[in-house]
Formats: structure tokens, C-alpha cells, sequence
């Protein structure tokens, strides 16, 4: 009876979107902007979208970019150049900057059933659309199947086994593993010398990068910490002045004089950061530990199954022992964006656009805008809200840069309801699974007064000028400094006291009461 019902009520909304096309006698002619990943094909190849354009009665006109939006919208912006969608092209901040050129949707929710849900079922969904007075300009997504944390640690466990080692538990353990792939042929290629026992990309906010270490110290990070900022007790702090980063500073100082790191890893950008993790392109891997998304993706076809997920890290070298070791968690951040969508205040046909919007939200539409189209041949039926990734159709490729290729993937509005079941492919199946190393750690989460909810906070567009030049300010400070007390270039002890009176007089006094302002409004929702 609930699978008939189902039907009768789909059918019945199909049927409401036929009646609002015929009606108009014709369908609603609307513009639409996309920015797109450089991977992913036009929208126009996309059968999955062609059917929902015909199921709200609407024909579109795409516009899809690829490189440089970020250097070109303000001129079209300041010029009202827009269409009337726009796809993953706005931040909170354009609807401040440029007043009245976007449309307030909240009355037209009622023409978003999809949407409406999602806010009614997923709240932080409609924290994160609204602005600090109510208004509605951009709709976000929610795609609830993503993991708790954006990042692994990998070690190689065909090294350890060859050395008669252990996988890591406490920051000696991980110096002593690393030590052994320096002084060992570990890859067995007659080459002593081209180990590297640790790899990194990124620092501040970066996914894979080793402050993601910090948890080792007590501190939890959570969406990617940007610019160092997390929650202890209720209160905003930015670790980049917090005593346990010095501590870790030190530890990673250490690391890198005893050649245990990268030296190259600073300047590596991210395509040389995966290619070395894919070894010697002989089937001999060249990194022993290196932090990354999942191990098909990271070490490719050949090498990923020599890889098993490390940490968190005890810390047993300094005075902060003891302290129970934390992991990043990244669940709203990998789950949910904001302005997803969003509409031109001069669109003619607001309600017809509004509709079209909702279409992308059914719970089958959502998979599509992920995963790829049906009709496609990406995702197939398995039953009642109940569906399969399929494997590429371009055998050559796997199927995480297939999913770019083929569909918005990440950059679509959509919402995967929780009780939506998806047969994932490989590649996400080992991303979950791989994810369990940290479940015991990311349980030790205080979501009340450690878990800092950065994309859903609210600031008025004075506060938001404040703080980006005082940020500005203060990343030119912080950001130098790390580098150096890496390589050993400065030390960390001796800069300790200056450094943080800078940071300080730099802005940090003055961002910190405003985002702990808007983090408290948050916690008070």
C-alpha cells in the first residue's frame, strides 16, 4: 500500500507540472548559469536534465563556466549581466554587495515542496539559506551519505610488515615507523633513497595537511578549521596562537631535520602531492604516510590495497600526554554547501523558475544531480527510493572522476534524504569503510561546545568587512610563520611570545568577539 501510495502521489505531482506547462500553452523560456568543474560535460549532454526541464515546463538556456568566475562576476554582477539561475555562482556575501540583484525566495517556497521538506526535515539546511534578516537568496543541498571526516591517514602496511612493524598508535610509534621507511628500502627497488616516509599538501583549512594533527594535542577541528579557528567550552579560539599548536610545531620541526617529512611538500601543489603517492609508475609505491580522501583515489589501482588507515595519534612526548586524541570532523561540511541555486530579482517567470529549482531536489532527481542521470545509464532503479551508482561507462576512467565528468556531481542542489538507499561504487564503499578507524574519536565530539559551525553563522556585512581585512592582516602572519618553523628556518620557541602579540595586534582581537557573537546566536537557534 505505501509503494501505491507513492506512485498515486508522484503521479499526481507529474501531473500538477504537465498542467502548469499546458496551461501556459507553451513552456517557459528561462536562462540559466552553471559553473562547472573542469571535468564535467555541458549540461546540454545531460539526458537527466532535459527531463526535468520537460516535467516543470520550462526550456532553458545554459551558459556553462568553466575557469575564472571568480574574476568575472563582479563585473557582470555590477552590471546586472545575470540570467535568471544561477548554478553554484554566488556567495552570501554577493547578496550584500550587490543589493536587489537577486531574488528573495521565501514566498516562492510554496512552489518547492522539495525544498520545503528539506528545510522541515534537515534545519541546519535552513540556517545555512537564510541571512542574518530571514531572507532566502540562495538554496543549499544536502547530500546525507557523505562520512564524518573529510580525512584519512594512511600507512603502508606492506612496509610494515617487511620491517616487522606495527600500524602506529602514539606520535613516538609514528616517528619510529617513519624513521624505518627512511633508513630501509622499503619498496624493494634497489633504491635506498627514494622512500619518503611522510608526505602533506595544504595547511590551514587544507584536508590534507599536518596540522590536521592537532587532534593528537586535545583540539578538535571541525569543517576544515579555516584559518585556524574551533570551539573549546563554549568559546571561539584560534588555535595558530594556542600553546598546543607550539607544541605540535616542535613535534613536526623534529620530523622534518631528521628528513622524516617532504622537504618538497610545501611548494608540491596538488597534482604532484596524489601523482607521488601513485609511486614509480613501475608498481613500486614511494610514500610510506600521506593523509587523502580515499586509498583508490589516492594511490590508485595498483598500489591502494598496500595501504591501511592510521591515528589518531596518542601524544606521549610532551607535556600534553595523557590528553585523549581527537580527529577532524568534517560532516556538515562534506554534507551540506550553501547557494546551490539562486535567482535573478528580474526574472520574468519567478514561479516557473522556482518550480524548475524543485525539481532538482526530488529524491530521484538528487541522486542524478550526484551521481549522474538514469536515462544516462550512471544510476539504475533497484526499487522504492532505492537506487545503484553504476559503474563508468568510459572504462578508462574510475568512477570518482567519472562522476565529474558526467553530472554536477558536488556542485548540484540537491537533497539525498537519509532514508534514501544508494548501492555505492568501490571507491565509496572504501571511503566509509576506511572512515570506522575514527569513529571512536569523532564520538568524543561536544557537539554543544566543540563543534564550531562556521557555515551557518551569520554576520552583518560590516562585520564581514571587518573581519576580511583583519584576516588578511593576520594570515599574512600566520601563514609565513608555519613554513618557517617547519624547515627550521626559525624556531618556534623563540618566535613563541612576538608571534602571538602580533597575530593579536594584527585583527585577531577583533575577529574573535564577532565570530564567538555569531556563534553564540547559532548555539541560541
Amino acid at each position: 500500500m505505501k509503494k501505491v501510495l507513492a506512485f498515486v502521489l508522484a503521479a499526481a505531482m507529474l501531473m500538477s507540472m504537465v498542467t502548469f506547462a499546458s496551461a501556459e500553452g507553451e513552456k517557459v523560456k528561462l536562462t540559466a548559469l552553471f559553473c562547472a568543474h573542469p571535468l564535467t560535460k555541458h549540461v546540454d549532454e545531460m539526458k537527466w536534465v532535459d527531463e526535468i526541464e520537460e516535467a516543470a515546463g520550462v526550456d532553458v538556456t545554459w551558459e556553462v563556466i568553466y575557469t575564472d568566475w571568480n574574476q568575472v562576476k563582479s563585473t557582470r554582477f555590477a552590471s546586472g549581466d545575470i540570467p535568471d539561475l544561477l548554478f553554484n555562482a554566488t556567495n552570501d556575501s554577493d547578496y550584500t554587495t550587490y543589493k536587489g540583484l537577486f531574488m528573495d525566495l521565501t514566498d516562492l517556497l510554496q512552489y518547492a515542496p522539495n525544498v520545503q521538506a528539506m528545510f522541515e526535515e534537515e534545519p541546519d539546511t535552513l540556517a545555512l539559506a537564510k541571512t542574518l534578516e530571514g531572507q532566502i537568496y540562495g538554496v543549499p543541498k544536502f547530500q546525507g551519505k557523505w562520512p564524518d571526516t573529510n580525512t584519512v591517514m594512511f600507512v603502508n602496511k606492506v612496509w610494515l610488515d617487511k620491517l616487522g612493524l606495527a600500524v602506529p598508535k602514539t606520535l613516538s610509534e609514528l616517528k619510529t615507523v617513519l624513521e624505518a621507511f627512511r633508513d630501509n628500502d622499503c619498496n624493494g627497488n634497489g633504491d635506498a633513497t627514494d622512500e619518503v616516509p611522510m608526505d602533506f599538501n595544504g595547511w590551514f583549512g587544507g584536508a590534507y595537511g599536518l596540522h590536521n594533527l592537532i587532534g593528537s594535542w586535545g583540539i578538535q577541528l571541525t569543517n576544515w578549521a579555516y584559518d585556524s579557528y574551533f570551539a573549546e567550552n563554549g568559546e571561539v579560539k584560534a588555535f595558530a596562537i594556542d600553546e598546543r599548536y607550539k607544541a605540535m610545531m616542535k613535534y613536526l620541526a623534529d620530523l622534518y631535520a631528521e628528513g622524516l617529512i617532504n622537504e618538497n611538500a610545501i611548494t608540491n601543489d596538488y597534482s604532484m602531492f596524489q601523482s607521488l603517492s601513485r609511486g614509480d609508475g613501475n608498481g613500486n609505491a614511494l610514500v610510506g604516510v600521506v593523509m587523502g580522501w580515499e586509498e583508490t583515489d589516492k594511490f590508485g589501482p595498483v598500489l591502494h590495497d598496500q595501504y591501511v588507515p592510521c591515528g589518531p595519534f596518542v601524544d606521549d612526548v610532551d607535556e600534553y600526554a595523557g590528553v585523549a586524541p581527537r580527529w577532524p570532523y568534517d560532516f556538515s561540511g562534506l554534507n551540506m554547501s550553501g547557494n546551490r541555486v539562486c535567482m535573478s530579482a528580474k526574472c520574468a517567470n519567478p514561479e516557473a523558475a522556482m518550480k524548475f529549482i524543485d525539481q532538482f531536489y526530488r529524491y530521484d532527481v538528487s541522486v542524478e544531480g550526484l551521481f549522474g542521470g538514469i536515462t544516462d545509464g550512471c544510476v539504475s532503479v533497484v526499487g522504492d527510493n532505492h537506487f545503484k551508482v553504476e559503474l563508468p561507462l568510459d572504462p578508462t576512467t574510475d568512477s570518482g572522476t567519472w562522476k565529474w565528468t558526467s553530472t554536477f556531481a558536488d556542485n548540484a542542489p540537491m537533497y539525498i534524504r537519509r532514508s534514501t538507499q544508494i548501492d555505492m561504487t568501490q571507491d565509496m564503499v572504501y571511503a566509509l569503510t576506511e572512515r570506522e578507524q575514527y569513529k571512536d574519536a569523532i564520538a568524543l565530539v561536544d557537539m554543544e561546545n566543540e563543534y564550531y559551525p562556521q557555515m551557518f553563522m551569520k554576520y552583518t556585512s560590516d562585520d564581514q568587512n571587518t573581519m576580511a581585512v583583519a584576516q588578511a592582516n593576520v594570515n599574512n602572519i600566520i601563514n609565513n610563520y608555519w613554513g618557517l618553523w617547519l624547515t627550521g628556518e626559525s624556531d618556534v620557541e623563540d618566535d613563541w611570545d612576538d608571534y602571538v602579540a602580533a597575530a593579536k595586534a594584527a585583527g585577531l582581537d577583533t575577529i574573535l568577539p564577532i565570530r564567538q557573537a555569531a556563534f553564540d546566536a547559532y548555539r541560541g537557534k
